[in-house]
């Protein structure tokens, strides 16, 4: 490295802050290549700070607070450390290696220790070089088009609303808060000024579960509507509430940079056997980093994963995992940043074309939707069949090509419909196929189930509030009132939802909604397994 490292220290306004400003009134000397930032604790430094610094191109990010229980907030600084290792974790599985982000506690009389580990991470940055990320020079942003509110009406049908209301009785969130509603937000967009549709929280509140869409008598396509709505508006520097502090569509612009080279398959059981190229592919999404940073919650993402792989294993295929997947960028295109979803579809396809692979499995829903549906809008025909990961398994055991020993023992479960898997693209029977055909399983089914089923509350990290909790939460009760002991899912963001609801306090006895959350596949790979205990 030529220039010197460029370093962001994020610094304990009470100690480490301190501990800077007197190596600077002491004249101690250290690399001039350091950005302070001064926070109030250095437990408030958030993962998604972090890389969003990364994202920009600093080399390193160092985080510095209080000696361990000289904490201001008594406990800031190990929510500093907590925070500090899961995020190496994440860098790690980027590809930019977690030594680049550092973690110090400095006091307010250590000049001399704050100069030190200056000069030492500046020693250690220049061995690793550049971030990769570091954009060689700054290239002028083309203004992108907007596209007029004219527009996105005739595209959607909303002009064909009849006012009817069955969208808003429809709606769940409508059913907790009365002050958002579907057809308000399309009356108010039709009705008033242009611009109106950018400014309206309507826009952003919304589920995009299309439950609404179902039912509605006009065929107004209400998810589009609200997913237009959302471009538009960020291109005017509007954007949503997101959840866990922009970490999550961080990572996924982090991934959309084309340097991005990940180290993502460390998870691979030994004895898997996988594929650089073949006919099957199968398409992981980001369950490496969700198994990272929904760890207090104990989300076990990438059994998933491990399950998928076995299942595949078992039946012969060696399946095709790509070294550096990235993110199918859901999220991105539901909250407007299409400039990065495309970026992010283009490369995904050119690497599955590369691996010549001619079925694509994927395991989200997700997943299954943007790669399937929407893919193909940025880059035409994929060349390629995309399949849940429901549809394969049905296939195979109709086929017989996949028996099941008999292991569960008057098993009860219940399955949740995914809103990408089921409303948004149809696929209601081979989730429940392939249950009703594991021995001695009883598939029971919710009050509301298939086309009527209710979202899991949260749709791409947006507005996770109170609303989304009591919908987390009148779902698990409607699910534990079936007598089932499981829950099975067909979409790891559903799966994270429902759990992470459980996790908290809650308004009333647990034994209202507990039960045990599993994974499609998983309950597959235990029903597969002669070993499995009949009593778990």
């Amino acid at each position: 490295m030529k220039a010197k490292p460029e370093i962001l220290a994020f610094l304990c306004n009470w100690c480490s802050y301190a501990g800077a400003d007197l190596a600077g009134t002491s004249r101690i000397s250290y690399p001039t290549n350091v950005r302070s930032v001064r926070v109030m604790c250095s437990g408030r430094v958030e993962p998604s700070f972090i890389l969003n610094a990364f994202m920009n191109g600093i080399d390193g990010v160092l985080v510095s607070g209080c000696h361990p229980g000289d904490c201001h907030y008594i406990s800031g600084n190990l929510k500093a450390e907590k925070n500090v290792k899961s995020t190496q974790k994440i860098l790690k599985l980027l590809g930019l290696g977690s030594e680049r982000l550092r973690l110090e506690w400095i006091s307010a009389s250590e000049g001399q220790k704050f100069a030190d580990v200056i000069t030492d991470f500046t020693a250690k940055l220049k061995r690793l070089g550049p971030n990769p990320l570091k954009a060689k020079s700054k290239e002028k942003e083309v203004p992108a088009k907007r596209a007029p509110i004219s527009e996105i009406i005739e595209k959607t049908n909303i002009r064909l609303c009849l006012e009817c209301g069955k969208c808003s009785s429809s709606c769940p969130i409508t059913r907790l808060n009365p002050d958002f509603s579907p057809r308000m937000t399309v009356k108010r967009v039709l009705t008033e000024a242009e611009g109106v549709s950018v400014n309206d929280e309507g826009i952003w509140a919304c589920l995009t579960c299309g439950l609404c869409q179902e039912r509605c008598p006009s065929n107004v396509q209400y998810v589009d509507f609200v997913r237009a709505c959302r471009e538009e508006a960020r291109l005017m520097g509007i954007t949503g509430n997101c959840s866990h502090k922009d970490v999550l569509l961080d990572l996924q612009r982090i991934m959309a940079n084309p340097k991005t080279k990940q180290k993502r398959l460390s998870w691979l059981p030994k004895d898997a056997k996988v594929s650089e190229t073949g006919d099957i592919l199968y398409f992981v999404g980001c369950l490496p980093y969700f198994d990272v940073i929904f760890k207090d919650i104990k989300v076990k993402s990438l059994e998933t994963a491990k399950s998928v792989v076995r299942i595949l294993n078992k039946v012969g295929i060696e399946p095709v995992l790509l070294k550096n997947e990235r993110c199918c960028g859901h999220d991105l295109y539901f909250t407007g940043d299409i400039e990065s979803f495309e970026k992010l579809a283009k490369m995904n396809v050119a690497a599955i074309r590369e691996a010549k692979a001619k079925k694509v499995i994927t395991s989200c829903a997700e997943c299954y939707r943007t790669l399937k549906l929407d893919y193909p809008k940025i880059v035409g025909d994929l060349g390629f069949e995309v399949i849940h990961i429901s549809e394969f398994l049905a296939d195979i055991i109709e086929k017989e090509q996949l028996e099941f020993p008999e292991v569960f023992k008057d098993k009860k479960v219940v399955y949740h419909d995914p809103c990408r898997l089921g409303r948004h693209m149809g696929v209601y029977d081979p989730p429940r196929s392939v249950i009703k055909n594991i021995p001695e399983t009883d598939l029971l089914e919710m009050e509301r189930s298939r086309e009527n089923s209710l979202c899991c509350g949260v749709s791409s990290w947006l507005n996770c509030g109170k609303v989304s909790k009591q919908i987390q939460l009148d779902r698990l009760q409607e699910a534990k009132a079936t007598g089932a002991e499981w829950l099975i899912t067909a979409c790891p963001k559903c799966q994270i939802h429902l759990k992470c609801a459980m996790d908290g306090e809650l308004p009333f006895k647990r034994s209202k909604v507990n039960v045990k959350v599993y994974d499609l596949p998983v309950l597959v790979e235990k029903a597969l397994d002669k070993k499995h205990s009949r009593k778990e």
